[in-house]
């Protein structure tokens, strides 16, 4: 019962935790993934103490446990015995069928340890007990031993730990594959907003040299993505057009560009939207040429992307390339061998 105790602290102390802010959910896939965690934890642990509740609900009778006999033969199961309060030992009883009250098979010779006797003999106790009984249909365990007090108790059911750890375990493993998919997601919404950077940078450049300002240019350059919506989504041309949703009810053009750096999360958007504001507070004129400079820029940090993309499958292409080595291999040595012995 205490790992289930355990594990409901646990849970509460995370919960607990991050209420007072030292844990940080981010960390952990978000809100989402630690209530999934959560419930898996806690539902799993539920069920465990319900299974470990319903296994040992009457673990020991002061006046002995009574058997019921079977019809299909003898059986054994294991009991724990402490004799005046002392250490609890393992105890396997035979409890024979209800066609026959002794047990039929013999024991097999072997080198008998101190413990072997003891346990025969309390086996003898028992049997000479029952048949002071008579009783054909329920075997008894006495509560007294030649004067010396008897507690039975059956084995614990660990089943119910055993689950309640289970669930821990799935729900570690579901908070985990969360985060690792978060993180994954992470990293190809940074790499789409690389790729996507020097288009975009080079079109508001080709706008503006073409006599748009720059509310016009940010505008039609969210227009036109909002016309070809690609079903996957791009989060730069996303955010420019959360952008001027926001300069539409109201929110001042500045405050819209520095939103805009911010919600694309890295450095050259944050430049970008800089170089934005720069132009509405002091009227750079040489704008266009300073975006034609970062589209260049841009372009050269793609390409150095792009062959580090390409070493990179490259070099996840070398693991196929060994096994197909392999087989070739097989396929011209195992006739070869085959012929040669034959």
């Amino acid at each position: 019962m205490w790992i289930h105790i355990v594990m409901f602290v646990l849970a509460f102390g995370f919960v607990l935790l991050h209420k007072i802010g030292w844990i940080r959910l981010e960390v952990f896939g978000g809100k989402n993934s630690i209530r999934l965690f959560l419930a898996v934890a806690v539902c799993g642990n539920l069920l465990g103490m319900a299974v470990t509740l319903a296994g040992n609900g009457e673990k020991t009778d002061p006046r002995g446990l009574r058997l019921e006999k079977e019809s299909s033969g003898m059986y054994e199961e294991e009991f724990r015995v402490s004799v005046d309060g002392e250490a609890e030992e393992s105890v396997r009883i035979q409890i024979p069928g209800k066609e026959t009250e002794e047990t039929d098979a013999e024991p097999e010779e072997e080198k008998e340890t101190e413990e072997d006797r003891r346990q025969e003999e309390l086996q003898e106790m028992i049997e000479q007990y029952n048949q002071s009984r008579q009783d054909p249909d329920y075997y008894y365990l006495p509560p007294e031993w030649n004067g010396r007090t008897l507690e039975w108790s059956r084995q614990e059911d660990r089943s119910g730990a055993l689950l309640a750890s289970l669930s821990l375990f799935a729900a570690f493993a579901v908070m985990m594959k969360k985060t690792r998919e978060k993180q994954e997601q992470e990293i190809k919404r940074a790499e789409q907003l690389l790729m996507d950077y020097p288009g975009m940078v080079m079109k508001f450049a080709l706008l503006i040299q073409a006599g748009m300002t720059v509310r016009k240019a940010f505008r039609k350059m969210a227009a036109d993505y909002r016309r070809r919506t690609p079903d996957a989504g791009r989060y730069a041309y996303e955010a420019m057009a959360a952008a001027c949703y926001e300069m539409d009810s109201g929110i001042s053009e500045t405050e819209a560009y520095r939103r805009f750096g911010e919600r694309c999360g890295q450095m050259k958007y944050k430049t970008f939207s800089t170089l934005l504001i720069q132009n509405l507070q002091k009227g750079t004129r040489r704008m266009a040429d300073i975006l034609e400079k970062e589209a260049l820029e841009a372009w050269d940090e793609r390409k150095r992307k792009a062959r580090i993309l390409g070493e990179a499958a490259a070099t996840k292409l070398l693991v196929p390339m060994v096994l197909m080595l392999a087989v070739v291999m097989a396929v011209i040595m195992i006739p070869a061998f085959l012929s040669f012995y034959g």
